[in-house]
């Protein structure tokens, strides 16, 4: 074998396969009525929402196909300005959601598919924040984030991957408040998903999520 000869083959062997990554983009809403005209329904939706702070009277995170009446809810006890990781799987295998914060793993069955992806976030009263950050979606970073503040709202929708053989989604949330804390859905994000009803897209894309003020 001479040194050409040797050089390609030595060459060939360092030769690593490259697999393509998903190529996200990212694009906010300013109101719901832009979202519900491309989302008009959801297979599912996860919240985490200030509540009570964790009292018995109401929940702080559900899941299920509307927040108004969520499937599956539990109490958590948010700290003002805490980071709280999360997760939210769609098991395709399984037909199911599962969204997991605080400790908490709520499970929603779904036999239907996704290809719409939206993070709303809403903060109604001054003083109070919340941030939803660090998205990371079936590994790819997102680079982006959904955040509002006093009497603010921001929809973050993600495209660019496909979502209905399942997905994982995972970040970070922080609600902050001074002074009395908010009740209810006035401080609060959501995660929601569904299927496109837009006409000339293909169910091969992500991206939307709706309303938590209720």
């Amino acid at each position: 074998m001479n040194l050409v000869t040797r050089c390609l083959s030595m060459a060939a062997l360092l030769v690593v396969p490259v697999t393509a990554a998903a190529t996200l983009s990212t694009s906010h809403l300013a109101t719901d009525a832009e979202l519900f005209a491309l989302l008009p329904t959801f297979d599912f939706v996860a919240e985490g929402r200030i509540g009570d702070l964790g009292g018995a009277a109401t929940f702080e995170l559900d899941l299920g196909a509307t927040t108004s009446a969520p499937a599956v809810m539990a109490q958590y006890a948010w700290q003002s300005a805490a980071v709280e990781p999360f997760t939210l799987v769609y098991d395709a295998g399984l037909a199911e959601a599962r969204f997991t914060l605080g400790g908490h793993t709520l499970v929603y069955p779904t036999l239907l598919g996704a290809d719409e992806l939206f993070v709303r976030t809403r903060a109604i009263p001054a003083g109070s924040s919340v941030v939803v950050k660090d998205l990371v979606l079936d590994g790819d970073p997102v680079g982006d984030l959904s955040q509002a503040s006093g009497d603010g709202l921001d929809i973050l929708r993600i495209e660019g991957g496909t979502l209905m053989d399942g997905f994982v989604l995972t970040g970070n949330a922080t609600l902050a408040w001074t002074g009395t804390p908010p009740s209810q859905s006035r401080l609060a994000f959501q995660i929601k998903v569904g299927q496109s009803t837009v006409v000339g897209v293909a169910p091969a894309t992500w991206g939307r999520i709706k309303s938590l003020y209720r």
